[in-house]
């Protein structure tokens, strides 16, 4: 079995990357030294990352299930205290003075509101970077991945950003 670890500033290099990018199918070409080239096979290193973006997909997955989850159960408790609020607010009416009564109606359906706002969050807002993360996640688990054994005789290094800005274009990451 493939351990499921990568560095954590390669796994960011790689997930930021790709996440600027609009199209969902990458390519990974990492750049070994001759000297530092082990005898792993490229099919073994190219599992390994596809493994460890596949257990990152399903912990991204299970995040988000566990947030929809607890929206589910702070829009219960919101409604719930708000129909409290609003039944409170037709007592308030009915006994408090004339002036009071009103205020304090107007203010617990306020609260009410207020506590809907988590919910609301959720639905809205929270779980939409979670998924497109996780079809990041995805795409980076299916990837193609490069093993490019730099040879010591190639003292042409590539001009400052030239190649590396071509190869992320065209949807290679070059680490």
């Amino acid at each position: 079995m493939v351990g499921r670890d990568l560095d954590n500033e390669v796994e960011a290099y790689i997930l930021e990357s790709a996440l600027e990018l609009p199209e969902r199918a990458y390519r990974l070409v990492i750049h070994v030294a001759s000297s530092e080239a082990e005898p792993v096979g490229k099919d073994t290193i190219a599992a390994a990352v596809r493994s460890y973006f596949a257990y990152r997909s399903d912990v991204q997955a299970r995040r988000l299930r566990l947030l929809l989850r607890e929206g589910r159960h702070a829009l219960l408790v919101g409604l719930g205290f708000l129909t409290l609020c609003w039944g409170l607010g037709f007592l308030a009416v009915d006994l408090v003075p004339v002036p009071f009564g009103d205020f304090l109606n107007e203010g617990l359906l306020i609260i009410g509101w207020v506590a809907n706002w988590r919910p609301a969050e959720i639905f809205l807002y929270d779980w939409r970077p979670m998924k497109r993360q996780g079809a990041v996640l995805d795409a980076l688990a299916e990837m193609d991945v490069h093993l490019r054994i730099d040879r010591p005789d190639s003292s042409a290094e590539p001009e400052s950003g030239t190649k590396a800005q071509r190869d992320i274009a065209g949807k290679t990451v070059i680490i």
